[in-house]
């Protein structure tokens, strides 16, 4: 089911008064598509950014690294000698690469690589933050909400960071998801939603989210008074 489908399903469950049925239905693809949003942009940004700051890395090696016979491998070594933007390039590149491959180690350390790495543009790393968080989020079954969150802070410290709204809903997933902590989610979203300087069609996806929250928190209302009625 794509991203519009299942919206329009939870939109349409809604007016009809019933949504726990598609959140118990549809409840993981919904925020898998949340969490995609998070980089649905990423790739125009990058190319973006690396074009107005374009350095060491040149065009002729990046080609030849994707369409080198292992791609990963080669991109990875090509940012790890690279600096700056080419360097950042390189690494989320091989990072999203390995992860059409479900290598998710290997794109965990690309994106370590680019974090760490001291030469790359905060701005890089702000994404590979994003995107490791996510993919941890997923992948990685010793991840914390904690040690995620934590993973997240630069990023949300830095309210002037242009992945500073794809860094809170992301933070408002992990909550949700990972923690349980569903009034947390519902504030990160808050603040998402009080922004007026955001997409419509961005708006439109925090609302169906929070309102998928709100559902929830209303059914652990519910299963509380039945045991207590119970008792």
């Amino acid at each position: 089911m794509s991203g519009p489908d299942i919206l329009k399903e939870v939109e349409e469950s809604l007016r009809a008064e019933k949504a726990a049925k598609v959140w118990k239905d549809h409840g993981k693809t919904f925020i898998a598509i949340a969490i995609a949003l998070v980089v649905g942009t990423a790739a125009q940004s990058l190319w973006t950014s690396y074009k107005t700051n374009q350095d060491a890395l040149s065009t002729s090696q990046f080609l030849d690294s994707i369409e080198a016979e292992n791609a990963i491998t080669s991109l990875g070594k090509l940012g790890a000698t690279q600096k700056g933007t080419g360097s950042a390039l390189a690494g989320l590149t091989a990072a999203s690469l390995a992860i059409n491959d479900k290598k998710w180690d290997i794109a965990i350390e690309n994106y370590n690589h680019v974090i760490t790495n001291k030469d790359t543009p905060q701005s890089f790393k702000d994404l590979a933050t994003i995107q490791l968080a996510s993919l941890k989020l997923d992948h990685d079954t010793s991840a914390t909400a904690d040690s995620l969150l934590a993973l997240l802070a630069p990023v949300l410290k830095n309210k002037k960071s242009e992945w500073y709204t794809r860094a809170v809903l992301t933070s408002a997933i992990i909550k949700a998801s990972k923690g349980n902590n569903l009034d947390g989610a519902r504030a990160d979203l808050k603040i998402l939603k009080d922004r007026t300087d955001l997409p419509a069609s961005f708006q439109e996806q925090v609302t169906a989210l929070d309102t998928v929250y709100q559902i929830r928190q209303n059914e652990k209302q519910n299963e509380k008074k039945r045991e207590i009625e119970i008792r």
